[in-house]
């Protein structure tokens, strides 16, 4: 008995203290899930407050349920990261800050990061393909292997297990292909979104260019550590290379732990491993969406199934494009600035170009293969030619700082004087050119039959051919892929009918692209002389990337063969009759408009009136076409090196049945801009008419601040405007003089399987749509300037004189008509046989 009260004491201790965990755990939960349901600005701060107080337990039981709210992973209700924008103003800084490197929710995860036994399953589902294939592989990845949570009964990888930092980022690269969120930011018209904005902060912060650069916080964290250590004095001068993936366990370690941050050398890279790896994989690898089209089975088990995989086959958005052209951008300067760092992070930099050569490659080719052949492809070339040109990139300020302060012997090789310093390849980018001599000849090939394909006259096609033509026409880079060609042995047989791309060793079948140049450059001797060892080196490392990327079955056809290849001729010679067309146009529309707006009364017609061409482009930009067009020619000829003249039929104009538009000539085997005219007459458009695209003759401005606008006004009378729109007296009728009429529109569900068409009923409504045409705002101003300057009316009065006139007018038009043939019905009950509403609208 004198034993039990102590132990009784203690026991009941330990039951209220359970009790108090559980109530102020329960308490947190509720407030995290209240705060998750605020607006944007209110949520941001009520979290920052919540998660600052809370303790590590509570910190990790609220961290995926945080992540999934953010993201929205299964689905669900995310927080808009690629729809809110510069314009969103508060909601838009709000987020940034919460989620910025160094903000509120780094910090939760650099809290969790204390205790390296905290770890998070993220599914298989989630990941691209190729990267479930790595995983299944026997050799693995060793970036991957450390992750992986497999079944211990069938040894079958079943997750990954990530610590926060990595779950996070995991989340965060999966969000811009995850297929609930793929048409998230296809909507914006601004790709400055958070999303893109958060993407180039981490970029930036974790895969810094400068040396002397910290990723701030420094912590320490053992959880990326090999088990494995040995002592300082065996590895000293131990030369492991230092590879990320754990490759760090024979590098030296402090065992008296008196210096925690150099404990281990990957302590100080991990994280810029992972944003490296994790951005890389995801985002590269996804070229099953627009490569890999999925049978009816796999379509249904994807949308049975509560994770929804990747067989979209759906583009890339714009978002997307940019966000990874940023990151080629940053891994060339990261890769670059590594002649000059002697710190752990330069193994890192200097297999950040080797790791994505292929992934690269595998992604432009079906890019291209799939892309249609309009104005949008600009995003796919400009994210090609990003790749392609190293040395646009060059850490260049960095090292002009490190030679004036320090005076680096390695910097002062690599570098040139701030007057010397050349966009253009080097001799030190052959090795850059030799890895991908695929990227620059077999895109370059693939190319050029669609550029024979499309309508050059168009100034967004005859822009992205000079802007091919001008980059590999720059000084050097001929020769530099002529000198990598000439090292190169025969080719070999014809390729079969399906090719093996590989990319890291995972392979996928695609129908064979076709064939860029004819069959006779195939086996073609492209060197007699004897070859050098340099030639050996170039060579050998050139056939193995081949090998890599293409299969043994590949036959590589030299860009640089003589004579040149007929394609080149055709393109030429279809380029040069373009510009033809381009003068005989701009020459048609100048003619059109001077007879149009010529004199006094034309210029005050062109003033008040739209212009009334059907012409997408502007005059100025077609007044670029021929210039473009020229250089882009020259350069071509300069680049083949062909001398002989490019001699075509002269160039006559047709003109249309009206003879007011230009028609282009009947040879060319393509869509022309005037057939695409002629087919949009017969397209009609069935949505909601307030979100119909914004016409030439709109203000894009006043489109969506009166949409926005009526939204607003609909939301809070909607109920009011019903029953006055069908009130059978006076008001009904005035009210629907004013009101829009209901009407079923249609649009397409996206997220249903096959995109059904789905109708959908919009009630009576306002719009001031009509408000945004350019002709309603000259309209109304010329009626302000001349109230104010004849009869002395402020604006006010003039506004308030306006819109008493039109509502006026409107209850005019609502005074029923004494027709003695019209029959009245009470709307909407009665009289549905025979009525007539002519008199109502």
């Amino acid at each position: 008995m004198v034993l039990s009260t102590p132990l009784q004491s203690i026991s009941e201790c330990f039951v209220r203290r359970n009790k108090m965990f559980s109530k102020d755990y329960n308490y947190f939960m509720d407030c995290v899930q209240r705060a998750l349901q605020l607006p944007i600005r209110s949520r941001c701060a009520e979290l920052t407050l919540r998660l600052d107080r809370a303790s590590l337990q509570e910190l990790h039981n609220c961290f995926p349920i945080l992540l999934d709210s953010i993201f929205g992973t299964q689905g669900t209700p995310c927080w808009g990261l690629r729809a809110i924008t510069e314009r969103d103003g508060e909601d838009y800084r709000q987020l940034n800050h919460f989620l910025s490197p160094r903000g509120p929710l780094f910090n939760l995860i650099y809290r969790l990061l204390k205790d390296p036994n905290i770890k998070y399953e993220f599914p298989l589902s989630f990941l691209p393909v190729k990267i479930k294939q790595l995983l299944e592989a026997p050799s693995g990845h060793p970036f991957y292997s450390e992750l992986v949570n497999t079944n211990p009964q069938t040894k079958q990888c079943r997750s990954l297990l990530l610590n926060p930092f990595d779950y996070y980022f995991f989340h965060f690269a999966y969000h811009l292909i995850n297929p609930w969120q793929q048409r998230a930011g296809s909507a914006v018209t601004s790709w400055n979104t958070v999303y893109y904005c958060l993407c180039c902060d981490y970029i930036l912060h974790f895969l810094p260019i400068d040396p002397a650069a910290k990723i701030h916080p420094e912590i320490y964290y053992n959880g990326k550590n090999p088990l494995q250590r040995t002592s300082p004095q065996s590895s000293a001068h131990q030369g492991s290379p230092r590879t990320p993936g754990g490759a760090y366990s024979n590098l030296r370690e402090d065992p008296a732990g008196i210096n925690l941050r150099s404990h281990h050398p990957r302590n100080e890279i991990w994280r810029s491993e992972t944003v490296l790896t994790v951005f890389t994989d995801i985002w590269l690898y996804n070229d099953s969406v627009v490569s890999q089209p999925a049978t009816t089975t796999d379509i249904n088990y994807a949308f049975s199934s509560s994770a929804m995989r990747l067989y979209y086959n759906e583009l890339p958005t714009g978002e997307y494009m940019r966000i990874v052209r940023v990151l080629l951008k940053q891994l060339h300067a990261f890769s670059d600035s590594a002649k000059c760092d002697d710190t752990y992070l330069c193994e890192l930099k200097k297999i950040s170009i080797p790791m994505i050569q292929g992934k690269f490659y595998v992604f432009i080719r079906n890019l291209i293969y799939k892309w249609p052949l309009d104005g949008s492809f600009r995003l796919v070339l400009e994210l090609w030619l990003t790749y392609i040109q190293p040395w646009r990139y060059p850490a260049s300020n960095l090292i002009k700082r490190l030679v004036k302060q320090d005076g680096n012997p390695d910097a002062e090789d690599i570098t040139l004087g701030a007057n010397q310093l050349q966009m253009s390849p080097t001799i030190e980018h052959l090795p850059f050119i030799a890895n991908n001599l695929l990227c620059y000849v077999a895109i370059f090939e693939q190319l050029l039959p669609r550029f024979m394909r499309v309508d050059l006259v168009s100034p967004k096609m005859s822009l992205m051919l000079y802007r091919i033509s001008k980059v590999f026409d720059q000084p050097n880079l001929p020769s530099l892929l002529r000198e990598v060609e000439q090292c190169l042995e025969n080719g070999q047989s014809s390729s079969p009918k399906h090719k093996n791309y590989a990319g890291w060793g995972n392979h996928i079948t695609l129908p064979t692209y076709p064939a860029p140049f004819s069959g006779r450059l195939g086996n073609i001797s492209l060197r007699n002389s004897p070859m050098g060892p340099s030639d050996h080196k170039w060579a050998s490392i050139t056939r193995q990337k081949i090998f890599e990327l293409e299969g043994p079955n590949f036959t590589y056809r030299p860009l640089f063969a003589n004579p040149p290849a007929h394609e080149v001729y055709e393109l030429l010679v279809q380029i040069k009759k373009s510009i033809g067309y381009a003068q005989n146009l701009i020459a048609n529309k100048e003619q059109e408009e001077k007879v149009l707006y010529s004199g006094f009364w034309g210029s005050i017609k062109y003033f008040l009136q739209s212009p009334v061409s059907t012409d997408d482009f502007t005059l100025d930009d077609r007044r670029k076409v021929p210039v473009y067009l020229e250089v882009a020619f020259n350069n071509l000829r300069e680049m083949f090196a062909i001398n002989e003249e490019i001699i075509v039929d002269e160039v006559e104009p047709v003109p249309t049945s009206n003879g007011n538009e230009f028609e282009m000539s009947g040879d060319f085997k393509f869509l022309t801009p005037e057939k695409v005219r002629q087919r949009l007459k017969t397209i009609r458009y069935d949505g909601d008419p307030d979100l119909e695209p914004i016409k030439s003759t709109e203000c894009t401005f006043m489109v969506r601040a009166l949409y926005q606008l009526a939204t607003k006004v609909n939301e809070n009378f909607g109920p009011t405007f019903y029953q006055l729109y069908h009130n059978p007296t006076y008001w009904g009728r005035f009210a629907r003089q004013i009101l829009m009429a209901p009407v079923t529109v249609h649009n397409y569900d996206k997220t249903a399987l096959g995109s059904p068409r789905v109708s959908v009923h919009l009630p009576p409504r306002i719009s001031f749509r009509c408000c945004a045409s350019f002709k309603f705002i000259r309209y109304f101003i010329l009626g302000a300037l001349i109230a104010w300057l004849i009869f002395g009316y402020r604006f006010d009065a003039y506004l308030f004189t306006i819109t008493s006139s039109y509502l006026l007018y409107k209850m005019l038009k609502a005074i029923p008509k004494n027709s003695p043939n019209s029959t009245r019905h009470g709307y909407p009950t009665q009289g549905f046989g025979n009525i007539s509403f002519s008199d109502s609208f």
